[in-house]
């Protein structure tokens, strides 16, 4: 095999391991094996946000709702609050709303309520052997029709919604905004509501999901993977199924054309204001689907901003304190910029 297979092999072999570490571990934030449910739930932002929790905005299709999170100011004034939508991550089959203690996703969102801000932390389903896409799409668009529905409950600004999204969570947000205001349409009763939004904040979400799973990849190079990590392939073969609901090996083609539409690289020219936060050592979502994203968005003259974090691993668990508040602050002013 020629050096260039070596390569595609080890690529492979790389981000497919970590993509296994994700799926096993139900990782969030952090690159390798930690099981972030033992980090115990945010008490900081209950005591010091007006924290509503487990608001149903839709019922799923098994008639079971679907739930957020609801973190506001303590001490609103009486002006309408512009609505941040924080989504998840955790491969598209793990996680849920739950902010975690001490992570700088809690420090996003204690200062975002600090700028009178409202903060949604929303489930959406999850994949699995028996749910497929577009099902976590429709319900990451429809938490942003129904914040239109609720505007004058909870006192929303209807003018002023964006996502916040941090891996498969990313992609959700990114797909999301993306796409066109008729499209991932889920609950009936939220249909008659715009989906739109005014930006994405994309913490090293995958852009190309036929790069990340590797699906183009041949079956020789496929089978030498699997010679020494099988659980890699499995994984591989696992996540296609929940996203595209096909079996890679017997229907590669509609697998990797199905992968296509629900890539937001490819839906750049319809895109809004992102900014994007990368690590230059991630090994889940390469720096690659972030670099491309950033240049494909300049092309449509598309306002993007792409922060290249010096050392950074998926979920920047290594990145020290400091470095981090510097993000957070970073995030909250492209926020805050796009506040009409």
């Amino acid at each position: 095999m020629k050096l260039s297979g070596h390569n595609t092999v080890y690529r492979f072999s790389v981000n497919l391991f970590f993509l296994l570490c994700l799926n096993l571990f139900s990782l969030g934030y952090c690159q390798f094996p930690v099981n972030e449910n033992k980090i115990p739930p945010s008490t900081a932002l209950p005591s010091k946000t007006s924290f509503t929790e487990n608001i149903s905005y839709k019922d799923n299709k098994n008639g079971n709702p679907v739930l957020l999170d609801l973190y506001r100011p303590k001490n609103s004034a009486s002006e309408k609050l512009p609505v941040v939508i924080y989504v998840h991550g955790g491969a598209w089959a793990k996680g849920d709303k739950t902010v975690r203690a001490d992570t700088y996703i809690e420090s996003t969102i204690l200062k975002l309520t600090g700028k009178n801000y409202a903060v949604i932390s929303i489930d959406h389903t999850l994949v699995s052997e028996t749910v497929h896409f577009p099902t976590p799409v429709e319900d990451t668009k429809d938490v942003v029709r129904w914040v239109r529905k609720n505007a004058e409950k909870y006192n929303f600004d209807i003018n002023n919604i964006g996502y916040f999204g941090v891996s498969s969570g990313a992609h959700l947000s990114l797909l999301a905004a993306y796409s066109k205001d008729n499209e991932y349409i889920g609950s009936p009763e939220l249909s008659p509501y715009s989906g739109k939004v005014n930006y994405v904040v994309n913490n090293f979400g995958p852009t190309d999901l036929n790069r990340l799973l590797h699906t183009r990849l041949g079956k020789v190079p496929v089978a030498i993977v699997g010679l020494f990590f099988e659980p890699v392939v499995e994984i591989r073969e696992k996540l296609v199924f929940g996203i595209s609901g096909y079996d890679i090996n017997k229907d590669k083609r509609k697998a990797v054309d199905y992968l296509k539409t629900v890539s937001p690289i490819n839906y750049a020219e319809n895109g809004v204001p992102t900014l994007i936060l990368h690590g230059n050592k991630d090994k889940v979502a390469p720096l690659s689907h972030s670099k491309r994203l950033n240049r494909k968005l300049k092309k449509a003259n598309i306002e993007t901003t792409l922060v290249i974090v010096k050392d950074g691993i998926h979920g920047f668990g290594t990145t020290d304190k400091t470095y981090l508040d510097q993000l957070t602050d970073e995030m909250v002013s492209f926020i805050i910029l796009h506040k009409k």
